[in-house]
């Protein structure tokens, strides 16, 4: 159950230095509390006796007997200068206990959260690299809104487990094993009666903690839905709003959020209630104690008032590290929780990476060819099947069919966004798996239907990557796109912010910016997924115009719905339901009896 949870240390051993200030801080913590409690009873002597204390013998073989010949001495020295004197010296010594015991406490602190700040942000950036690092298959199984509560909920839960583990685990047990010592060599008796009730609070604390662990998954489960219903909520606002379906929406996440709410009472009842249980317990030891020493002080006087008192002070020192101990157990079945969560990622097997005898690949010479390639998502869904296509260098070769029918996945399949169950992808001969990944696709640029911008300026999206390039350059990508006076026309020209999305940009300026972007890294393969099919007319014409500027002697692969656009292509490929039924020419295909004269016929048929 607690496999994710030491997962975390070698993340943690990364900043041994910081922990190992952070132990001595503690022990120096723990020393300067017991001093700042133990200087309360030198204090009471002062106030309440009539004259200073004198040195007796004592039997220094016992904790008790060792205890007060320390005590003896110190107060011997303390009051050597009369009441007055020693009642200032106390107090001067108070104030430095206190301020070194505060200076220790917030040192420690320190020391633990540039651990717990350092194991995060190092556990961020992994998850966010392997994020980076899985193929296109995973985020169409995966909710968006999973994912962001795994890098920000769970790892925050994981933090408080770090806390725990090196904060918690070492500083107050140091406190109570001082306390008790203290405790122990004023009265053994007592400090067995306080101590008494700590295995049964214990046993209740950990019997809360093995359900917190279950608990505290589903909660994190609810919150990741919560999240997704909050992502599909803003990117669809204009269709919810559309559509009146502003209170659909609003009962879905009222649901699931009032799921959350009774999970989430459901783990806090659990959690708790293990702090005000020790509490209550602790509490019915000190009154038994102050029955027992208030009967030890009137009727036996075999115990010093000053002494009773400063054994209570220590008890009550006593409950605040018991209590934050009684947390830990369920911080730590908290934290395990999510670290399986964050670790459920890690561990996803990375489906597109280099073979160890992959090649760098800076050219493209001569031609695709899709040898018998087959891909499905899972055994019972086959996208496509037996392909066999070839693509020549300088070629435009056009991919049509029904919605459904398989034309983007091909085009992902030669950029490697996912890799090919059956047959094989050659370029120029050498199969794409064989060819290092960052090398094919800096061979490939891809316009596709769907223009990704990024909340940043016009000029970051175009560069988008690159560097070194020059305002000329950029400004000619732009113009051969079609892009440079509109762009020039908003508010601060390249430097206005697009917008999350682009959505302070049309479709039209959004497309053109991204084919601006494929133009300025110079492809020599280009994917053009459907880049015209949701433009107004205007739009499509200024969008085709650069199209062509940019296909222009290059190898072009164009997924088309809209047949208008891929009339004057090289050859056309027909896909229905998944395999290749038809190629041609648009005149040799419009004139057979076929899917792509029907699809012709569907499309202008006025």
């Amino acid at each position: 159950m607690m496999k994710s949870y030491w997962r975390i240390f070698p993340y943690i051993k990364r900043f041994k230095k910081n922990i190992l200030l952070s132990i001595l801080m503690s022990v120096l913590f723990s020393i300067f509390s017991a001093a700042s409690v133990y200087l309360t009873i030198p204090l009471l002597k002062t106030i309440f006796l009539s004259s200073a204390p004198t040195v007796t013998s004592t039997d220094s073989g016992s904790i008790s007997g060792f205890y007060e010949s320390i005590q003896k001495k110190v107060e011997v020295m303390i009051f050597e200068g009369g009441k007055e004197n020693a009642l200032l010296i106390i107090c001067i010594l108070i104030l430095i206990a206190f301020l070194l015991k505060n200076l220790t406490g917030f040192l420690q602190s320190i020391y633990i959260t540039r651990v717990e700040e350092g194991v995060l942000k190092d556990l961020r950036n992994e998850l966010y690299s392997k994020i980076n690092s899985l193929s296109i298959r995973y985020f169409t199984q995966e909710k968006t809104g999973n994912l962001i509560s795994r890098m920000t909920n769970d790892l925050n839960v994981i933090q408080s487990g770090i806390s725990a583990a090196f904060s918690n685990l070492i500083k107050d047990p140091l406190l109570i094993l001082i306390f008790l010592i203290l405790s122990l060599s004023i009265s053994w008796q007592m400090t067995l009666i306080s101590f008494t009730v700590f295995p049964l609070t214990l046993l209740i604390v950990t019997r809360l903690g093995s359900s917190l662990r279950r608990r505290s998954i589903r909660v994190q489960q609810k919150m990741a839905d919560l999240l997704t219903i909050i992502t599909e909520t803003i990117y669809g606002a204009k269709i919810i709003r559309a559509f009146r379906a502003e209170k659909l929406r609003d009962n879905i996440f009222f649901r699931e959020s009032q799921e959350h709410y009774r999970l989430t009472m459901r783990t806090i009842v659990a959690s708790e209630l293990a702090s005000p249980i020790s509490e209550f317990l602790t509490i019915v030891a000190g009154v038994i104690i102050i029955w027992f020493g208030g009967k030890e002080i009137l009727i036996n006087k075999t115990l010093k008032p000053e002494d009773f008192l400063g054994f209570l002070f220590i008890l009550f020192q006593l409950l605040v590290p018991i209590k934050n101990l009684s947390t830990v157990n369920n911080r730590i079945q908290k934290s395990s929780a999510s670290g399986d969560r964050v670790f459920e990622i890690l561990d996803h097997p990375v489906e597109i990476y280099d073979s160890a005898d992959a090649i760098a690949k800076d050219n493209f010479d001569n031609d695709i060819v899709l040898a018998n390639v087959s891909f499905h998502y899972d055994e019972n869904k086959t996208i496509l099947s037996g392909i066999n296509l070839k693509i020549n260098k300088s070629e435009i070769v056009a991919v049509v069919g029904a919605s459904g029918a398989g034309k983007s996945t091909l085009a992902d399949l030669i950029a490697r966004f996912y890799d090919v169950s059956e047959g094989n992808i050659l370029l120029d001969g050498f199969d794409i798996q064989k060819i290092k990944t960052d090398s094919l696709r800096k061979l490939i640029s891809i316009v596709p239907q769907e223009t990704i911008l990024f909340n940043d300026t016009i000029r970051s999206n175009i560069l988008f990557g690159l560097e070194n390039v020059s305002e000329q350059e950029l400004s000619n990508a732009a113009k051969f796109a079609n892009a440079h006076d509109f762009i020039m026309d908003t508010e601060k020209g390249y430097e206005t912010i697009t917008g999350e999305r682009g959505l302070r940009l049309s479709g039209g300026q959004k497309q053109r910016i991204a084919i601006a972007r494929a133009l300025l890294r110079n492809p020599q393969i280009l994917i053009l997924d459907e880049a015209t099919s949701s433009l107004d007319t205007e739009s499509e014409n200024l969008v085709q115009e650069a199209l062509e500027k940019l296909m222009h002697n290059r190898t072009s692969i164009v997924i088309a719905h809209r047949l208008s656009t891929v009339r004057n292509a090289d050859r056309i490929v027909v896909l229905d339901e998944g395999k290749i039924v038809q190629e041609g020419t648009h005149n040799e295909l419009v004139a057979k009896n076929g899917v792509y004269k029907k699809l012709y016929e569907l499309q202008f048929k006025n």
